[in-house]
């Protein structure tokens, strides 16, 4: 479990289907993924989903972990480190949706760069990366905010990124 000033972030359980699927179909936690990738149709399919997440928290101790505001107990989204190939070498990419309803807040940078000082310090990653489409501006934003270096224009799923980096790696 990690604690911010407002926020609790938390590894997946079993029991978090529902909040897969209120995420699967949220626009603002889909709007810049590839149509269709969060997507399910029942509950069980929900639950392979949740269960490869809960694997790779298992077995790496990274994975898109549960955000909840502390005050409310809202679920706010998800945040986290998952492993992408970057030039043939397996690296770590910091990621960050929201539902909808928590846009504008703070709370992307607020988990970012609590996952970042998690991914850095607990998971001893040497870097971590992350990246976003040109258009999503607001991700780009936080990722400066969160004091990530813009080092390169990266292709993704087909699609121009820019990328950016953190650390010693």
């Amino acid at each position: 479990m990690i604690e911010t000033e407002r926020l609790l972030i938390r590894p997946w359980t079993a029991q978090d289907v529902p909040y897969y699927q209120a995420m699967s179909t949220d626009v603002g936690y889909t709007c810049f993924s590839p149509p269709g990738i969060f997507l399910v149709k029942d509950e069980a399919e929900a639950l392979q989903k949740v269960n490869m997440r809960i694997k790779l928290f298992e077995e790496h101790l990274i994975g898109k972990f549960l955000i909840f505001e502390k005050s409310s107990g809202a679920f706010v989204g998800t945040c986290g480190g998952d492993f992408f190939d970057f030039n043939g070498k397996k690296e770590i990419e910091l990621g960050y949706r929201m539902m909808l309803s928590q846009w504008g807040k703070g709370f992307a940078t607020e988990s970012a760069a609590a996952l970042i000082n998690y991914l850095l310090k607990d998971v001893k990653a040497s870097s971590v990366f992350g990246f976003a489409l040109h258009q999503n501006r607001q991700s780009l934003k936080i990722l400066e905010k969160i004091g990530m270096n813009y080092q390169q224009e990266f292709t993704w799923v087909g699609l121009p990124h820019k990328l950016y980096r953190v650390g010693n790696g």
